[in-house]
């Protein structure tokens, strides 16, 4: 139910497939999602001690329920028809006990991108996002642009990311930090490549993209985080650039608090076509941001915190660090100079270039 998890999966299998690389995308439901429900989000209630919390938490998604149940039937539809999968859906004990997966004649495993090497509070790391089940024991393993967390490994820590890494032919992660950081604690090459999304073009997007019905609009996708200061300075833009301001979220209580448009249901081919249409976009979303870049849009990317690098590291990688608004002073400038949308394509194609390397040469 994430726009930019669902596409850079999409990104991929279709560039591999570009390549005359056929691939399956294992459906694999992490340990960690096995008690949230994703359709029903309103009965998620057990996650929240606090009174206040849940309060605002039933409010918000019994407020959505429909609309959230709409959304979930796109996606579900989207990955039907796009997505070339496992007939079953796979949990960590399922992964523990088989051998082989369908009988499928696999000969590389990919972790593909996303904060998938991450340190969680509860379980330390998932072993199932470093391939440590039996299926994968004897195939060739690739990381392809995985995030870590927002802070370095301890000593036992690092230890076990030590283990769990050692059996990988080709690593490289989504952020030059990580690359940096991976690199000197395995003592290794770690490459620092591109999220998938950036491996399709805007023409190839916008096949698949919905046209909104909707004109002369700054898009606002506000994404996780409800960032209140950042909906109204881009409420404060678009009354300056006299567009209408229509928001993306699951935030529907903003329709009534702040008097826009709020969009809740979207799926992923609609998603698609507000950014391609877009005349401004506002956003706290490091997807919302590379769509921004892919479809040529002008935008400020807004950081939800501190510990978040991933936005820092990809608008410094295009030479756009102005157009991000740091988590504690979010005020868009008044006076900005225009995005040079020649440049930042020139920036990204040589980054392309240098992450399909990596990819093709550790497929080969």
């Amino acid at each position: 139910m994430n726009y930019g998890a669902a596409l850079h999966g999409y990104a991929f299998q279709k560039y591999l497939e570009k390549n005359n690389i056929d691939s399956v995308i294992l459906d694999y439901y992490p340990q960690d999602l096995e008690r949230y429900n994703i359709k029903y989000p309103v009965l998620n209630f057990k996650r929240f001690w606090h009174v206040r919390t849940f309060l605002a938490h039933w409010l918000n998604w019994g407020g959505g329920f429909f609309s959230n149940l709409r959304k979930f039937r796109k996606f579900d539809l989207f990955f039907e028809k796009n997505f070339k999968k496992t007939k079953n859906t796979y949990k960590h004990d399922d992964l523990k006990n088989i051998e082989n997966i369908e009988n499928l004649d696999i000969t590389h495993f990919i972790c593909e991108s996303d904060v998938i090497w991450k340190l969680y509070k509860k379980n330390g790391f998932n072993e199932d996002f470093f391939l440590k089940f039996p299926a994968a024991a004897k195939t060739k393993k690739i990381a392809y642009a995985p995030s870590l967390g927002s802070r370095p490994f301890d000593k036992d820590e690092t230890e076990r990311f030590r283990f769990l890494t050692k059996d990988f032919d080709a690593i490289s992660t989504r952020e030059r930090q990580s690359a940096d950081y991976v690199s000197k604690i395995l003592n290794r090459k770690v490459d620092w490549v591109l999220d998938p999304v950036f491996f399709l073009n805007k023409d190839e997007y916008a096949k698949i993209a919905k046209k909104p019905k909707e004109t002369k609009y700054l898009l606002v996708y506000n994404c996780m985080l409800n960032d209140k200061k950042m909906i109204a300075q881009a409420a404060k833009l678009a009354k300056k650039l006299n567009l209408e301001l229509i928001e993306i979220s699951v935030f529907w209580v903003n329709k009534v608090k702040c008097n826009h448009k709020v969009l809740t249901d979207v799926g992923i081919e609609e998603w698609l076509g507000y950014f391609i249409h877009a005349d401004f976009i506002v956003c706290n979303a490091f997807h919302g941001f590379c769509f921004s870049m892919i479809f040529e849009k002008e935008c400020f990317l807004f950081q939800r915190d501190s510990s978040d690098y991933r936005m820092p590291n990809i608008t410094e990688a295009l030479g756009l660090l102005s157009r991000l608004i740091p988590w504690d002073n979010k005020v868009i400038p008044e006076n900005y100079e225009k995005i040079d949308f020649v440049e930042i394509r020139k920036r990204i194609d040589a980054l392309k270039a240098k992450s399909e390397k990596f990819l093709l040469d550790s497929l080969d």
